[in-house]
């Protein structure tokens, strides 16, 4: 796991400006690669790269990295997981390997077999850039890529001078070369969803290289290829009439492969454990597959609703884990506050657990950990698999009464709750499941971003066509659950909690690994009929299913709980003065608004993310 950077000049004419550049880009992601730093340069391109070593820890892995003749050069971010068999494969083809690198191993499938069959064979997560210098009659070129479902970020500048790339933001404008300007429509979708989508940022500027594409930049030109797109599984019908028992099959067998994949490596693996079914599933899998200790990392919230700890002991006990818990309570994120804020690569509204919870890992002594995140996506955890497709179904149902979605507004107008005012902006602005679903998954509503914002920025903001961003192709997929499914897993997962988890687990140089978001189990769950994964007799039911008596009864059985920490608390107690502070003094917000939406949240009218996403965008602007 590292961090990557770089400076492509169109004139061809390298300066020292531009090497320092880089370097600066390298000091602003040392957190990403504390081990070790190198850099290659000629007079078209310089490449920075910092490492966290996690395979092959020798000298022989260092970055740039280059092969035989030195004509391909690559900086990369990320864990192939196949990569022993790739090596393999391109050794039985005449390659000579100088390391035990999976970043060789890239460097020599790009050679034998292009940017497109490299991308299809790789199974992992990655963001990474390769340097190409053997075409002598065209020039080099830049490849840029980035993985099938967007584990791993890459953000890039462009300009008719130079192309900017690096693994954060606030690397690329640590540059020097980038201006630093907010962009209204970017913080407009925030206000909408609680993260930007891809390939917006805050930074007017830099763009987000979207999962599943890669850039090539050649003879001064950018051309952006779409090489992976998840609704060809949903599309697939090869599964459709599978049984019951044989699904259930398919998919432990698939588990029990993607754990083995995730570890590989060359330094112990952990885990994060909230006592959820996700992770306590991870636990076991990773118990079946080896025999090691397994260290795993807990978050103890004492005295709240969300206190999972209890569950958590149940899985450490039964798997005999080393087990360390870390007790966070509302001033803990008082002190840390100014820290958490300055790691956001962007505001989002989540990820604050992630913080703590890889703080408490490396000092629990490791440098990777499992992760959770996916299992609800794929496996039908959310609400929103049972709540979006009701809402399509009643907005059908108004839409066939005469005056039936105007009947319905008016009734929704005269009630001031959260739910009821988000009822209403779904019935006057949506018109298909996927602008429903935005709307549902949404912090604030159009309407309501209208009267926070301050007059004089209303302006400036382009309203966010909802459903916008989703590729309309997801209306091919033949079941409304697993639109949401697609929806769930290429919006809220890839733009809010996957770029989350990278950011704040990076901030303390943990590598995290996200076994439920291997593309192969993706791509099974996605296949498998959506009739399979619903039925309300067990929760994720084909994941519980599969695991069979590895995880107990008081797992299965608990209530639903996200893992999450308890903001709407913090933010009434310990963080009370701090949110006042923030917001009292914006020049961003409506002054009488913001009252009114502390008062709400005061009075507990409004849900807490809504009071906090204005605290993070006022961090942000100021």
């Amino acid at each position: 796991m590292c961090g990557i950077a770089g400076v492509l000049k169109f004139d061809g004419v390298v300066t020292s400006a531009d090497i320092l550049a880089v370097g600066q880009m390298m000091d602003n992601q040392i957190h990403r690669g504390p081990d070790d730093e190198g850099s290659y340069h000629d007079s078209r391109i310089v490449l920075g790269h910092r490492r966290l070593s996690i395979i092959d820890l020798s000298g022989s892995a260092k970055q740039p990295m280059c092969n035989e003749n030195g004509k391909i050069w690559i900086v990369y971010n990320g864990e192939i997981y196949n990569y022993k068999q790739l090596q393999k494969e391109l050794m039985d083809e005449g390659h000579q390997f100088k390391s035990n690198s999976d970043t060789e191993v890239i460097i020599h499938g790009y050679e034998e077999w292009g940017i497109e069959k490299l991308l299809h064979k790789l199974r992992g997560m990655f963001a990474f850039a390769i340097y190409d210098l053997r075409d002598t009659s065209c020039g080099p070129q830049l490849v840029v890529a980035r993985d099938r479902l967007g584990i791993k970020p890459l953000y890039y500048f462009n300009n008719n001078n130079h192309f900017v790339f690096a693994s954060e933001i606030k690397a690329i404008l640590a540059s020097g070369l980038v201006p630093r300007e907010n962009d209204l429509e970017a913080i407009g979708s925030f206000l909408l969803k609680g993260s930007i989508a891809a390939p917006k940022t805050i930074n007017k500027h830099i763009s987000s290289l979207e999962s599943g594409h890669y850039l090539l930049i050649r003879q001064n030109k950018v051309k952006k290829t779409h090489y992976y797109d998840l609704t060809h599984a949903f599309l697939d019908e090869s599964l459709k009439n599978i049984s019951e028992e044989d699904a259930v099959e398919l998919v432990r067998a698939c588990l029990v492969d993607t754990i083995k994949c995730h570890l590989v490596s060359d330094v112990p693996v952990g885990t994060f454990l909230s006592g959820g079914i996700d992770s306590s599933s991870i636990i076991a899998l990773m118990r079946q597959v080896e025999h090691k200790t397994i260290k795993t990392v807990s978050i103890v919230v004492p005295d709240t609703p969300y206190d999972e700890s209890a569950y958590a002991r149940i899985m450490a006990s039964k798997y005999a884990t080393d087990h360390c818990e870390v007790e966070i309570k509302g001033q803990d994120l008082v002190s840390h506050m100014e820290t958490i804020l300055s790691s956001m690569d962007q505001p989002t509204i989540d990820g604050i657990n992630t913080y703590f919870v890889s703080q408490a890992a490396v000092r629990h002594g490791l440098k990777v950990s499992m992760s959770g995140v996916g299992g609800d996506e794929i496996f039908f955890g959310y609400s929103s698999f049972n709540d979006v497709p009701k809402l399509n179904k009643l907005l059908n149902s108004l839409a066939l009464i005469p005056f039936g979605k105007r009947a319905a507004r008016s009734f929704l107008n005269n009630c001031r709750n959260s739910r009821a005012v988000k009822l209403n902006s779904i019935i006057s602005n949506a018109s298909n499941l996927a602008e429903i679903y935005s709307i549902y998954r949404g912090v604030f509503t159009e309407e309501q971003i209208q009267e926070i914002v301050a007059p004089h920025f209303i302006d400036e903001i382009k309203k966010q066509a909802f459903g916008s961003i989703y590729p309309q192709n997801y209306l091919k997929i033949r079941d409304e659950l697993d639109q949401v499914g697609f929806l769930e897993t290429t919006s809220y997962m890839a733009n809010q909690l996957l770029r989350d988890t990278d950011v704040f687990s990076m901030t303390h140089s943990l590598e995290v690994r996200v076994p439920f978001v291997d593309h192969l189990l993706v791509e099974l769950l996605a296949k498998l009929p959506a009739k399979l994964k619903a039925k309300k007799d067990l929760p994720k039911r084909l994941l519980v299913k599969a695991m069979g008596d590895s995880l107990p009864d008081d797992i299965v059985k608990r209530r639903k709980m996200v893992f999450t920490l308890p903001f709407d608390l913090w933010l009434r107690n310990e963080l009370k003065d701090y949110v006042r502070e923030k917001l009292n003094g914006s020049s961003f917000f409506d002054k009488l608004q913001i009252t009114k939406l502390l008062n709400a949240f005061d009075n507990r009218d409004v849900h807490w993310s809504r009071v906090w996403s204005c605290v993070v965008l006022e961090h942000w602007l100021a």
